[in-house]
């Protein structure tokens, strides 16, 4: 990633991340919080007299706090469990007519839940919608900015040119590269950009691929945007062998497939979760969440991993890959 969609300036509080984590998080709170009431406190102030007084006021408040995320733990575990059982009930049908996704969507934390029907209601994405029968524009937009790019991949590959995605991570300004040399099956010939955002790219994002494709001595470039691209983007394009391909030209393009190869494609983008965004620090999908500057996704191992993406519908900002939601 080039950036990452910048954290609320407010840290959430410890019983906050036992709300909204796995309930082995808060399980090993409490824990602590026994091991400190029962040797670190009095090994701390017990062995002092003058401060035998602060033993005997920390040590409640502690076990209050293990009370505290045990109860909280083992309401996780319950609701964990209860989610899992109705789904392995209730999927048996599913399973037989919709392949699974690679990425399983982790189960919903109660700050989520919570938050799904004021999302709801704004008509913001919750998950994979339908599975469309053909390509539209509407299609394009939905995808999550990593299926689009391996969308995009797995495109090229159809028309017989070896493509290959970069890794997670800073990717130097290069999502896809092309290698289209037979002489030379190692050297790339072309570099692609993907950015799957809900407003169009400027100049300064084509610059950048113009200035990667001088680094690598790549001469072509391809850069591919849902929303489209400004004047001056489309200006630079067009002088520095940088090919712009928008919603529009992208659906054309995938129309002139064969039909076959068209489908195939199709059912490639919309399987799983195809609308819920990739977390772009450890791969799992993203949660819905909120905060005082509005809804967000989120990923849902914080906080071992603090990556989060705007919502399509409230983004300003940017970062690679683009607005996500």
């Amino acid at each position: 990633m080039n950036r990452r969609y910048r954290k609320s300036r407010r840290e959430p509080g410890l019983i906050e991340i036992a709300v909204t984590s796995d309930w082995k998080v808060s399980a090993g709170m409490s824990a602590f919080c026994v091991v400190g009431a029962l040797v670190i406190v009095p090994v701390l102030f017990g062995r002092q007299p003058l401060l035998s007084g602060v033993t005997a006021l920390v040590t409640p408040l502690v076990w209050m706090m293990a009370a505290v995320f045990g109860c909280i733990s083992l309401l996780r575990f319950s609701r964990q469990q209860a989610r899992n059982s109705s789904s392995s009930v209730g999927s048996g049908a599913v399973r037989r007519t919709e392949p699974v996704s690679a990425a399983v969507k982790p189960p919903h934390s109660a700050l989520d839940e919570a938050l799904m029907p004021e999302l709801s209601e704004k008509g913001m994405p919750l998950g994979a919608p339908e599975r469309p029968t053909e390509w539209t524009r509407e299609v394009i937009d939905r995808l999550e900015w990593k299926r689009f790019e391996d969308v995009c991949c797995e495109f090229y590959r159809i028309k017989g040119i070896r493509a290959e995605t970069t890794a997670l991570g800073a990717d130097g300004g290069v999502d896809i590269r092309l290698f289209q040399d037979d002489g030379d099956p190692v050297r790339c010939t072309a570099i692609v950009q993907c950015k799957a955002w809900s407003q169009a790219v400027g100049v300064k994002l084509i610059r950048e691929l113009r200035g990667v494709m001088a680094h690598q001595s790549v001469e072509k470039g391809f850069f591919m945007a849902p929303n489209g691209f400004t004047d001056d983007a489309r200006a630079f394009g067009a002088v520095n062998r940088i090919t712009l391909v928008d919603g529009r030209l992208f659906l054309a393009m995938l129309e002139r497939l064969p039909e076959t190869s068209r489908a195939e494609l199709l059912a490639f983008a919309t399987e799983g979760d195809w609308a819920t965004p990739t977390c772009p620090g450890c791969g799992t999908k993203m949660m819905a969440r909120d905060s005082k500057r509005g809804p967000f996704w989120g990923c849902p191992s914080f906080p071992r991993c603090r990556s989060m993406l705007p919502m399509r519908a409230v983004a300003k900002s940017t970062h690679r890959h683009g607005v996500e939601g």
